[in-house]
């Protein structure tokens, strides 16, 4: 008889997924993912019938807490820019505390691992649907290429962010707005 899953293993299996990702990429060998689980890579198959159904799962936790932070920052009743202010600030202020996770989700974001029904699911999560409208329909310059190629420039400018505000702790203000400039130019309609 099957013991029963447990949810504390389950996290675990993901945190140390996350973790891997960061580490390695989205290549990262699933022997590496349970040893650092402290699981046989046996019992990781019995939460996760795949590698791809396991980083898929992944994506969607850490997207889940990452979306939960930008909830809290966002004050709906604020005109788009400043949501998106918001909400970048939010996003940066996060993956300064979680920076496995912001690099285990950014690696995953532009690859072609994600299913549809991931993709769906993750815009379900996102708190400000308004933002991804305003930014996808200003995003014209991109409506020929990959669909994945917008989120990387996002990603891109993200990361320049968080990378020198944590060299430079003090100066992360400063950081965090001129990123919000860089990203606003390119995503946000002009007012």
């Amino acid at each position: 008889m099957a013991r029963p899953k447990s949810e504390e293993k389950r996290l675990q299996l993901l945190h140390a997924a996350a973790e891997a990702v960061a580490q390695r990429g989205v290549g990262a060998p699933t022997a590496m993912i349970s040893a650092m689980a402290g699981v046989a890579e046996g019992t990781l198959f019995r939460y996760f019938p795949t590698k791809e159904a396991l980083l898929n799962e992944l994506y969607l936790h850490l997207f889940g807490h990452m979306c939960a932070a930008l909830a809290e920052a966002l004050d709906p009743a604020q005109p788009l820019v400043q949501r998106a202010r918001q909400q970048w600030n939010a996003y940066i202020d996060w993956g300064l505390a979680h920076p496995s996770w912001i690099r285990a989700i950014n690696q995953l974001a532009v690859t072609d691992i994600l299913t549809p029904q991931t993709r769906a699911a993750e815009l379900s999560l996102f708190p400000d649907l308004g933002l991804v409208e305003a930014t996808s329909m200003n995003s014209g310059l991109f409506q020929d290429l990959h669909p994945a190629f917008d989120d990387a420039i996002i990603i891109a400018i993200a990361d320049a962010t968080l990378d020198f505000a944590t060299r430079e702790p003090a100066r992360a203000a400063e950081y965090k707005l001129s990123g919000f400039n860089a990203y606003a130019r390119i995503f946000l309609p002009s007012s």
